[in-house]
């Protein structure tokens, strides 16, 4: 027969295997002791000591609320101070893996209330989460800038389609001869100026483009683009 002491107080257990669930973080000592009936109830024991380490706690906040219109929104991490890791899950498909307990900014990109997750970690691999519900207000808006300067600043060395609920587009631009220079479906790349790896020369280009939003709207623009060097 077996006799388990788990080290914190709790009842003997006589199981072979048993399974024990503790209160409280800590180190505990766990003693097995084996009696063999056979042999006048002789007896042999050895003893463990385990170290159980406490989840973290995870808890954030966020801004605006109630939500203004095509505001981002801020996550302040207010986690326990034993969590080192963090996984922000914002409910739209976007997700941020980081040590850092600075505030996170998250545009959503349509009309809607979100689930948004925080799963907190700490140094033992021990997690917890918490999720919250985010209403947002994101309406149509759509803006192309008239100029840009490929050899300027970082943030102004490529042209973007900008707004808020964009869904889709197609964004071409042209030089005066007709000929298209630049074409993209994804939102996120711009033209830096150049075609087939040589920078365009200063001048007005023209463009197209096709947008579709999320609520299923959408829009045809054309305008000009200088290209200042």
């Amino acid at each position: 027969t077996f006799e388990w002491n788990f080290g914190d107080g709790s009842p003997l257990s006589t199981d072979i295997n048993p399974t024990h669930l503790y209160a409280a973080a800590g180190t505990y000592t766990i003693t097995l002791r084996a009696f063999d009936p056979l042999t006048c109830n002789l007896t042999d024991d050895t003893s463990y000591a385990i170290t159980l380490f406490a989840a973290p706690v995870a808890s954030f906040s966020f801004t605006p609320v109630p939500p203004i219109e095509n505001t981002a929104n801020i996550f302040t991490n207010s986690s326990s101070p034993d969590a080192n890791r963090f996984l922000w899950d914002f409910g739209d498909g976007d997700t941020l893996i980081t040590s850092s307990r600075a505030q996170v900014e998250h545009q959503y990109n349509e009309t809607w209330t979100f689930t948004a997750c925080l799963k907190a970690f700490n140094a033992a691999g021990c997690e917890d989460d918490t999720c919250q519900q985010v209403a947002t207000i994101v309406n149509p808006r759509l803006d192309v800038p008239n100029a840009f300067t490929p050899l300027g600043p970082l943030q102004a060395s490529k042209v973007f389609v900008r707004g808020y609920a964009i869904n889709r587009i197609r964004f071409t631009i042209y030089n005066r001869q007709g000929q298209k220079l630049f074409e993209t479906t994804d939102k996120n790349e711009g033209w830096d100026g150049r075609y087939k790896g040589v920078l365009q020369p200063m001048d007005v280009y023209a463009y197209t483009l096709e947008v579709q939003f999320t609520d299923n709207t959408s829009t045809t623009k054309k305008g000009d683009i200088t290209l200042i060097r």
